[in-house]
């Protein structure tokens, strides 16, 4: 009997520690998946062009946009879970 009481005070106790809040920020469109292509440039100019083709999604409307970004700085690259 005492076990069963001890179960019951651990699975009914719950602190705010364990529950997480969730706060949504509408005005972020938030990157869920990517695909980057090199670019080589011409002779005239070299540089690499990082084309990404990205897909994010709006958590409080739900709505979905495709977006592209071109850069030439690797480190610029859009990341997924990025606010765009």
């Amino acid at each position: 009997m005492k076990k069963l009481l001890l179960l019951l005070v651990f699975t009914s106790c719950s602190t705010p520690q364990d529950e997480a809040t969730i706060v949504t920020d509408c005005e972020c469109d938030r990157i869920v998946e990517k695909h980057t292509f090199n670019v080589v440039g011409t002779l005239q100019n070299p540089a690499i062009v990082y084309h990404t083709v990205y897909t994010t999604i709006n958590d409080c409307t739900q709505i979905q946009r495709t977006k592209t970004f071109d850069t030439t700085n690797i480190n610029l690259i859009p990341q997924i879970g990025d606010c765009k």
